[in-house]
Formats: structure tokens, sequence, C-alpha cells
């Protein structure tokens, strides 16, 4: 197993288990939800499937939407 940037590593994951890191991540990284951001479940499951990590697809998620993290947002932050 590959250790990845945020220190996770694959695990037999359930797909409620990874969503909700990826959830987890979205809020930290960009103060949204997976609803928020109209992410489905078929999108989601298929990275999910191919046992991509919560961490590497909220980057990507981000980076194809060019997100601006909240720290951008200085005080507006919670």
């Amino acid at each position: 197993m590959n250790s990845l940037e945020d220190g996770w590593a694959w695990t037999d994951m359930t797909f409620s288990e990874w969503s909700m890191a990826v959830n987890r991540r979205l809020k930290d990284i960009y103060a949204i939800s997976i609803a928020d951001a109209g992410i489905d479940r078929e999108l989601l499951k298929s990275h999910w499937e191919e046992k991509e990590a919560p961490f590497d697809f909220v980057s990507w998620f981000g980076n194809k939407y060019d997100l601006d993290p909240r720290q951008m947002f200085g005080h507006l932050c919670g």
C-alpha cells in the first residue's frame, strides 16, 4: 500500500465510510459538502471502486472545477 499525502492508505472501506471521508475533506478544504458540490453518487462510486483516496478525489474535483480553498477568504473561515 502506498502512503498518500494525507497519510491515508487504501483499506477495505465501505462506500459509505469513503463518502464520509470525502465529505469531511471537502468541508475542510472548500467549506462545501458533497451535496453543495452537486456530486452524484455514480461519480463517487466510480472513484471509490478505483480505490482512489478521499484526499486525491477532493484534489481532483477541486482542480477540475477550479475551486478556491476556504483559506483564501481569511476571516470568513469558521
